[in-house]
């Protein structure tokens, strides 16, 4: 029995399948914009962008809460001026009360909008956002970089930062 092989035609056909998974990967370096696409290509500096993209995700992540953060500022900002108008016009309101030219009914008039000025105040003060208490005594941690340091915010000391490990 003679069994005969073309030996050019199987070194072609192996260059060819090796052509074609050469071609292949630069392709896909190519469209992924990327030079590494499998782990094999450099396992080493897979691990570095591993980490650097969950680092990125984590800023992301305190990005947000930051900018949420300000949005909570902003909304107790925006109350307190409300409470500063209703203050000003109860001191207008005990001031117009004083004058000795108004009436009893004047001053009664004077004495409702002040009352509903008062219940205007309270319930500012239950006020949430997020259902977070926006005027709660205790401060809120805020998350503010990758490594899990926080920011209390809080009426006393706004400027506070601690530091908690992360999870």
């Amino acid at each position: 029995m003679v069994i005969n092989t073309n030996m050019a035609a199987m070194t072609g056909a192996r260059r060819l399948a090796a052509s074609y998974r050469s071609l292949t990967k630069s392709l896909a370096r190519l469209s992924t914009g990327s030079r590494i696409i499998d782990p094999q290509d450099d396992a080493a500096g897979l691990a570095v962008s591993s980490r650097f993209t969950a680092q990125i995700s984590r800023n992301s992540a305190a990005m947000n809460n930051l900018v949420n953060a300000v949005s909570f500022s902003q909304t107790q900002d925006g109350y307190m001026q409300k409470v500063s108008y209703a203050l000003g016009r109860m001191g207008e309101l005990t001031v117009l009360a004083q004058d000795i030219t108004k009436t009893d009914t004047d001053r009664s008039n004077y004495s409702v909008e002040f009352t509903q000025l008062q219940n205007y105040i309270s319930d500012i003060g239950t006020k949430d956002f997020n259902s977070v208490s926006l005027f709660a005594s205790a401060g809120n941690e805020v998350t503010i970089d990758s490594d899990a340091n926080t920011f209390t915010m809080n009426a006393v000391d706004m400027n506070s930062t601690t530091r908690r490990q992360p999870a």
